[in-house]
């Protein structure tokens, strides 16, 4: 009897996780990785690692210790001669529909210009120089620079990316 009912649940568990690639939404992602009730909230942080859910949702990690997050998440660099901040991160295959993708330039006085936006499957747009790289797991690697016509800021971190519910 206990070893039918573990059977079944593992089968509901992995039909569970199955369907998380033919996902409708954030929901039905949150529901494939068991999360429930507040846990669920796309501004949790179940294993307090600074990745909310709708962050590890945006780019295709697992809500609790993922090992390649920190290889996906966004990150800022310093490129050419004089260096000049570049935004770069990794777009999963599979990119959410119900998600926008923002990358904003931060002004000398913090206020927040948008540069880039891609908004779910759509194509990006903005000032600013984007460029795509295909990587050979069918991420995409994606680097955003600061519009050429406009100076690059004083401030330490010049390039933030946010990661907001389409409308």
């Amino acid at each position: 009897m206990f070893w039918k009912s573990f059977v079944a649940t593992c089968g509901l568990s992995l039909a569970g996780l199955l369907s998380a690639s033919a996902q409708e939404g954030y929901m039905d992602w949150a529901e494939a990785n068991g999360l429930v009730g507040v846990f669920a909230e796309p501004d949790a942080d179940l294993d307090t690692d600074g990745i909310t859910n709708l962050m590890a949702y945006a780019f295709d990690l697992a809500p609790i210790s993922d090992p390649e997050a920190w290889d996906k998440l966004p990150s800022l660099a310093f490129v050419g001669d004089p260096p000049e901040p570049v935004m770069i991160f990794v777009m999963p295959p599979e990119i959410p529909r119900d998600v926008s993708y923002v990358v904003d330039l931060i002004l000398d006085d913090g206020k927040r210009v948008e540069i880039a936006r891609k908004n779910g499957r759509g194509a990006w747009a903005g000032s600013g120089e984007i460029t795509r790289r295909k990587l050979d797991d069918g991420c995409t690697e994606i680097m955003v620079q600061i519009p050429l016509d406009m100076e690059i800021p004083e401030v330490a971190k010049p390039l933030k990316l946010r990661v907001e519910f389409l409308p």
